[in-house]
């Protein structure tokens, strides 16, 4: 490799580094540090460098792909800088980089290529795009162009082909180990998620939302143990397609968890029962509330809650036969959810969601702490756990 090159190849993987430097900020700033300002790239609803870092497509092998970059950079200045450095140190492992130029080509066009299937999926699938991202792809091309040899990248991709495998003969028993330890660490990244949290919540709540029915089905007017040490109170609607997803993490928690007990508050988001509501959100929630409430006269209050999530009746007579599948009486439950009883009793739950300021639903309290957000169902085992801390510290 000529000086020149190497030295304009090092310009451009510094700048690389720079960028991917930015790029590590802003992910860490979009997914682990809340309440800081938009970063600089974050204009409007499509150039929004927040927003990307924040999606699945950031990441791969459970890594964020700003993490990938800076690695890239550092191998493209290693491999600018190998034959100097062997001279010097004279270390016989680097005597397998026969062809540094070559390498920095191939590799510099295949994380090109990779780059425009990104931006293809940033503009195509995501709909937002990364202006900084777009400079390192850029960069990638230019080093790459500026390493190449002849015939247009054949000749590099041949050489950076045929050294591998030669290095791997020669040294197959270091590369199997490097090769166990990689695959070891980027499976770790994969299974636990640690460096993509909205992934990880992401993942943990589509795992809910796929589940047709709820499993975990309580047929009984309590739900979990009511003498436990740690109370949850969940507000909901039951038009709320997330409060659908919290009733069945509720109703897993509870039977892992024996000293958790979970009571529910209905808050429908309908006007004919909530005076909050001004406009149309969830018409028709009211109803499927009284009919819950009036299965609590026979005993299975919880088994009519899961009832009506499963299956989302369309008018009374579908609610009429959820009650029947789990063995309620038709006519005591229909009389009961439009006596004056389950009225005032309605009306009693809106107000205390009113009371307790409650604008959204799902919203979970516990020890008087609102959460009025959709959570994964590790961070609802972790709420528990600050709860238990709390109490011991008392």
């Amino acid at each position: 490799m000529t000086q020149k090159r190497r030295i304009i190849i090092t310009i451009l993987a510094i700048i690389g580094l720079i960028l991917t430097f930015d790029l590590i900020y802003i992910y860490m700033k979009a997914n682990f540090l809340s309440g800081l300002p938009k970063s600089f790239c974050s204009v409007n609803g499509f150039i929004d460098c927040d927003g990307v870092a924040q999606t699945e497509k950031a990441f791969f092998l459970g890594v964020p792909l700003a993490i990938w970059g800076l690695i890239l950079y550092l191998l493209f200045l290693f491999l600018s800088w190998v034959d100097v450095i062997n001279k010097k140190i004279n270390f016989k492992l680097f005597n397998v980089f026969k062809n540094p130029s070559s390498y920095i080509a191939a590799i510099g066009l295949f994380s090109f290529i990779i780059s425009m299937s990104l931006a293809y999926i940033s503009i195509s699938v995501i709909n937002k795009i990364c202006i900084v991202c777009f400079a390192t792809y850029f960069v990638n091309l230019f080093i790459a162009l500026c390493a190449v040899k002849k015939n247009f990248f054949i000749t590099d991709i041949k050489n950076t082909v045929l050294d591998f495998i030669a290095g791997v003969k020669e040294y197959t028993t270091l590369f199997l180990i490097a090769a166990v330890a990689a695959v070891g660490v980027l499976g770790y990244f994969q299974r636990s998620l640690i460096l993509a949290p909205s992934i990880k919540i992401q993942k943990s709540i589509e795992e809910f939302q796929k589940m047709k029915t709820n499993p975990y089905t309580v047929n009984a007017n309590n739900l979990g143990n009511v003498d436990g040490d740690v109370s949850i109170f969940v507000y909901g609607d039951f038009m709320c397609p997330f409060c659908r997803v919290m009733n069945i993490m509720l109703h897993k928690l509870v039977k892992e968890d024996k000293g958790v007990a979970v009571y529910h508050v209905n808050f429908p988001l309908d006007e004919a029962c909530n005076p909050t509501v001004t406009k149309r959100i969830h018409p028709g929630s009211c109803i499927l509330a009284k009919y819950a409430l009036a299965a609590r006269n026979q005993g299975n209050y919880w088994g009519m809650v899961s009832g009506i999530y499963n299956n989302l009746p369309r008018d009374e007579k579908e609610i009429l036969h959820i009650g029947e599948n789990i063995g309620l009486d038709s006519d005591k439950l229909f009389k009961d959810a439009h006596s004056d009883t389950i009225d005032k009793y309605l009306e009693d739950q809106v107000y205390r969601g009113i009371n307790e300021k409650i604008f959204a639903t799902p919203t979970i309290i516990i020890d008087n702490i609102p959460h009025a957000e959709m959570l994964p169902y590790f961070k609802l085992k972790e709420l528990v756990k600050q709860s238990r801390q709390r109490h011991r510290q008392k």
